[in-house]
Order: structure tokens, then C-alpha cells, then sequence
């Protein structure tokens, strides 16, 4: 019975790891990497900033499980990435923050929610902001 009890959380474990890289989980990752390429296409990165002022931005766009855009306007967008997941947001979840100041700024709580049946998605903190000027 004791060699049981240990070999089931080892299976639990091992079942994880096996599905994080999994082909078809690799494969999605690929394409929202060729997403965000194609989103930042003709940008160049800045110095990262620590919060943007809330009536200036737009968005989040989801790239993958961690990877956040917000669009200021044509010539500028800021890439965040998040601590945590917010993978919901993706599939159409509305992104409810936490907010601690008039701006949102890395470090705020973020919860990727579903708004017709309030049931949130997952859970995440913002990093800095990078911003993306067009060339």
C-alpha cells in the first residue's frame, strides 16, 4: 500500500510534465509565436516602463499563455509579460485588474474572467511594459 500512495503522485507528475510538451502543445506554441512576430512586425522595442496610464491604452491582446499587447495607437504598442497565467483572456475573457493607482503598473493583479458566467480563467501579475514603436 505505501509503494502505491508514493507511485501515484510520481504518475500525477509525470503526466504534467508529459502533456507541457506535448506535440500539439509545441505546435500552438509555435504559431502564437508567429502571432506576436507578426503583431510586432516593422516595431522596435524601447526601454520598458513600469505602468501606462489607463485612458491610453487598448486591449490586452493575448499571445500564447503569458504574453499581453496593448495598443496606444498605430505607432505604438506595449508587450507585457505576466507572472502567472491569464489564458482565458486568449478565448475571449475580459482581463479584470487589481489596480493600486490611477495607472496600471507592473506588479497589479490580474484576473482573466468570463463575463457571462463570472467564472475567472486564470490568474496573473503584469510585468513592465515594453513599448513598440513603429519604424
Amino acid at each position: 500500500m505505501r509503494v502505491l500512495t508514493i507511485a501515484l503522485p510520481l504518475l500525477a507528475v509525470a503526466g504534467c510534465a508529459s502533456l507541457e510538451n506535448s506535440p500539439a502543445r509545441m505546435q500552438l506554441q509555435a504559431r502564437e509565436a508567429t502571432r506576436l512576430n507578426e503583431a510586432l512586425a516593422g516595431f522596435s522595442p524601447g526601454k520598458p516602463v513600469s505602468c501606462l496610464p489607463n485612458r491610453d491604452i487598448r486591449g490586452p491582446e493575448a499571445y500564447g499563455e503569458t504574453t499581453l499587447l496593448f495598443r496606444v495607437n498605430r505607432r505604438l504598442i506595449y508587450r507585457t509579460e505576466t507572472r502567472g497565467t491569464c489564458r482565458g483572456i486568449a478565448q475571449g475573457d475580459a482581463l479584470i485588474t487589481k489596480q493600486f493607482s490611477s495607472q496600471l503598473c507592473a506588479g497589479d493583479i490580474a484576473y482573466s474572467t468570463d463575463l457571462r458566467t463570472g467564472f475567472q480563467s486564470g490568474t496573473c501579475a503584469l510585468g513592465e511594459f515594453i513599448p513598440y514603436t513603429r519604424k
